[in-house]
């Protein structure tokens, strides 16, 4: 027997000793694979960085001193596969994973961008809510794409924002869908066939067919179905109610005008059709929508599955189980390494595209738990997965793991905002409530009457006591932040820099979609949310500028930060050390360290350490 065959028999015992009806472990066709290839499987991480690895994929940002401290101090055997239990069954999970949808989504909250100033808002309260919940993503995308009415309507909020992202561009939103949810590139075919694909321009649009006729709506329904004098007073109801709604349109979907095919004509009606799959036709009656989004999330469906599991599996391991890009699967698409690709899609579906589920299978596997690879993943070469890839934080990782720094809650909710949204909500709610009522004859009467005349005069607000008490709770945290002056020594002035940033001290799914140019998250990198994942991992000048010199780095060393109080708490020297390496990279310092800092001030050391690789990426 050569050296080199013995890891290969190795793991064929492994496989050998599993029960026969059992279906290999993710563990055992990694190894299989790794020793097929000759590559040799690393050892398991030590706790103190799964500890930091687990709460930046679980929950997206670092632990606290006291979280660290409650796991490293822990003698469980199983104290890894209970993290990740709790991490992933915390709110943290859908503040992190929020970011991951949201850029695929293209979410974004700025007015001009949704034509409402509530939309952008309302879709971010459902996708954090529905990923609160764990609601099975096939249930999701079911959710997204075949709902209809209005934003006011919970349950139909996700649905709003995500029609209204694309507000007039029904073939561009539906080039958009595909990409995300099937993985797969149909936009060139909407104007000639694909070049490099099977699609082509008839393809694309008996696929777009089905969700062509529900539209974003300019204007709430009632508005078309009220004539007569009483139109001037509805339009004054129903301002604020606008580019707010998604209704079925009769609009069936037509060639263009420059067809060029010998197929069929120019401006020829096209019925809907699956291309891809299982094949189907609208039958009379039935929502297209509805329909497409039963077919799109069918555990038969080729893409589905796969797109979602490569998504996951990357953001894990730092590459995907196919070359990538992944938005481009094709026929011929063969993964790196097909049994592993195929378990992870069984794994999937047997859990009912529970996202938490597989996440923490996969997060509870050997492999992931290894000491990480040395180097990011290089697109053009083959993947293993033997242990993670080197990945860089995210720009919103990066932030998050900030504020554990800076404040005491890095979890506090933004209240204010929260306010401001379920205000707006309350309010359309109550005009809803008045006009769009099933019966418009008596909206018309009523309209007609001093009551209903005196009701569209007014711009009063309809009241809202929920959101006066998170209004109240917000200014009462603020007033509360004055309790820590007397807790570090420092001078006025700093306690007010500290104490003023917190307005803007929120994870990064609470702030604004995207934080605006010039903000944090954009210099490093957070997407613009113009294209499909376009978040931006490189290092820049810019953010080594703001490491240096920006406020968040100097509320970081600021007295009165949470970090630097608990630097300053520390008894000793060696005790304060340990402090600020345990507080900023998740690890005690060795002692090379402690000799290549010693002369240097806690917060000189503190700054050094925001600015490492060890800080910045994730191993």
């Amino acid at each position: 027997m050569k050296p080199q065959e013995l890891p290969l028999i190795v793991a064929l015992i492994l496989l050998s000793a599993l029960p026969a009806a059992a279906e290999p472990t993710l563990d055992a066709i990694i190894a299989a694979d790794c020793a097929k290839n000759g590559e040799p499987l690393p050892p398991l991480c030590d706790d103190a960085t799964f500890l930091r690895r687990v709460y930046l994929h679980a929950v997206g940002r670092i632990p606290t001193l006291a979280e660290a401290h409650a796991f490293l101090d822990s003698q469980a055997p199983d104290r890894r596969q209970r993290l990740i239990d709790d991490l992933l069954s915390s709110e943290g999970y859908a503040k992190h994973w929020f970011t991951f949808w949201a850029d695929l989504l293209r979410l974004n909250t700025d007015g001009k961008i949704t034509r409402s100033g509530i939309v952008g808002g309302a879709y971010t309260e459902w996708l954090l809510r529905v990923l609160k919940e764990n609601l099975p993503f096939d249930e999701l995308t079911r959710r997204l794409i075949a709902r209809q009415g209005n934003v006011w309507e919970p349950e139909n909020a996700g649905a709003v924002g995500f029609y209204q992202r694309d507000f007039g561009m029904p073939l561009d939103h539906f080039a958009s869908l595909m990409r995300v949810f099937a993985g797969t590139r149909m936009e060139c075919a909407q104007c000639h066939n694909h070049p490099f694909d099977r699609w082509t321009q008839m393809d694309f649009y008996h696929m777009a067919g089905f969700t062509h006729s529900l539209r974003a709506g300019k204007y709430p329904e009632v508005y078309e179905r009220i004539s007569g004098p009483e139109k001037s007073a509805v339009n004054r109801i129903t301002i604020p109610m606008r580019f707010a709604s998604v209704l079925p349109r009769p609009y069936p979907l037509k060639l263009p005008h420059d067809y060029a095919y010998d197929d069929a004509a120019p401006l020829q009606e096209i019925p809907p059709e699956t291309v891809l799959g299982q094949h189907l036709t609208l039958k009379p009656g039935e929502a297209g929508a509805e329909v497409f989004a039963a077919w799109l999330t069918d555990a038969d469906h080729p893409r589905f599955t796969r797109v979602l599991v490569n998504r996951l599996w990357a953001a894990l391991f730092g590459a995907p189980l196919v070359p990538p890009p992944l938005d481009d699967l094709r026929d011929d698409t063969a993964a790196w390494n097909p049994e592993l690709e195929q378990e992870a899609m069984r794994l999937m579906q047997r859990e009912n595209f529970n996202l938490r589920s597989f996440l923490a299978i996969v997060m509870k596997t050997e492999a992931w738990q290894r000491r990480a690879q040395e180097q990011a993943y290089d697109p053009g070469s083959p993947a293993r997965f033997a242990s993670p890839y080197l990945q860089r934080l995210t720009a919103e990782q990066v932030w998050d793991s900030m504020l554990v720094l800076i404040i005491d809650d890095p979890e506090r909710p933004n209240d204010r905002s929260r306010a401001y949204r379920l205000r707006y909500l309350t309010d359309l709610r109550s005009r809803a409530q008045r006009v769009c009522a099933p019966n418009p004859i008596a909206v018309k009467a009523w309209l007609g009457q001093a009551e209903g005349r005196r009701y569209a005069a007014s711009n009063g607000k309809a009241a809202c006591p929920e959101a006066d008490e998170l209004q109240a709770r917000s200014v009462q945290a603020m007033k509360d932040l004055d309790r820590v002056r007397s807790r570090a020594k420092g001078s006025n002035e700093q306690f007010a820099k500290w104490k003023n940033l917190h307005t803007g001290l929120f994870r990064a799914c609470e702030l604004e979609q995207p934080a605006p140019r010039g903000h944090f998250l954009r210099l490093f990198g957070q997407s613009d949310r113009e294209i499909i994942g376009n978040a931006n991992h490189e290092a820049s000048i810019p953010q080594a500028l703001e490491l240096m010199n920006g406020e968040i780095t100097a509320a970081t060393l600021n007295p009165f930060s949470a970090l630097m109080r608990a630097v300053h708490a520390s008894p000793d020297r060696p005790s304060r050390l340990a402090t600020l390496h345990l507080g900023i990279l998740t690890r005690l310092p060795t002692q090379a360290e402690l000799d290549a800092e010693d002369g240097f001030t806690e917060e000189d050391i503190a700054a050094a350490l925001l600015s490492t690789q060890q800080f910045l990426f994730l191993r």
